[in-house]
């Protein structure tokens, strides 16, 4: 990376289940999948973008990642000066069409022999179009900051299906119901119930996008039915599940294509 060339695009392959350990560089990073899924977890909580969606890390954030499939990823490292105009908190982006064929181009920047008179014009566009990008709904979980929440958090994000009561999971944190209520709806703007159904929700998807059905992904996250996790899945994310499904392969065939 230069001042000639802001951007650095790299290309990788992850198998299912790769975890990689937590870094940081002084560079934005703007993950993307064009097969697969891809989760980004920092100290406020974790990410998830499954194709057609990319994850946003501001420069200079400690952040890991993992990968539930097997998933092919585009990253495009951009310098601290370019960043100045794009988003100021880690975020998932919606990918443009266009946006998607500027990084695919930006890969080719390296490669031996090639014209490099465009090569600022690319990046400009690159930046263009992650500023203007639109957030859409997050699919993001908040872990909180406190001690006893973080161990709860995490709890629930290991076994998300699970229907362990208010008051159950607060004697696993050494802290009353009403201690914890309150850190739930101070540190991740949820109460305790609401904060589930996101993880769930976010779980579902997840799930969705490894081609599991709706109601062994219902089952599996606790539901009692499927219609049940349809409705809950409906109210966070604006759609029923069955036509996120449908984006979801549409966005799969457009990035295989």
């Amino acid at each position: 990376m230069s001042a000639f060339t802001p951007l650095e695009a790299k290309r990788f392959t992850h198998s299912a289940g790769t975890q990689v350990a937590e870094h940081r560089h002084p560079q934005g990073q703007l993950t993307f999948v064009t097969r697969g899924t891809s989760s980004i977890t920092t100290r406020d909580g974790w990410w998830l973008a499954p194709p057609g969606r990319a994850i946003w890390v501001t420069p200079d954030v400690a952040h890991a990642a993992s990968y539930s499939e097997f998933s092919d990823v585009i990253q495009l490292l951009i310098s601290p000066q370019h960043c100045v105009s794009l988003p100021q908190e880690c975020q998932t982006l919606q990918v443009s069409d266009l946006l998607r064929e500027l990084a695919l181009e930006a890969l080719t920047f390296t490669a031996p022999g090639r014209n490099n008179d465009d090569i600022p014009a690319i990046c400009q566009l690159i930046v263009h179009q992650l500023s203007a990008a639109s957030a859409g709904i997050a699919l993001f979980i908040p872990k909180g900051q406190d001690r006893r929440l973080r161990q709860i958090t995490h709890l629930l994000q290991q076994d998300p299906g699970n229907n362990y009561s208010l008051e159950q999971v607060a004697e696993r944190s050494g802290c009353s119901p009403r201690t914890l209520a309150r850190l739930f709806q101070a540190e991740t703007g949820m109460t305790f119930t609401r904060w589930r159904d996101r993880l769930r929700v976010v779980s579902a998807v997840d799930r969705l996008s490894r081609g599991q059905n709706i109601t062994q992904v219902a089952l599996e996250l606790g539901y009692q039915s499927p219609n049940s996790f349809s409705t809950m899945f409906t109210r966070l994310l604006g759609e029923p599940p069955r036509r996120f499904m449908n984006r979801l392969m549409q966005a799969k065939n457009k990035e295989s294509s």
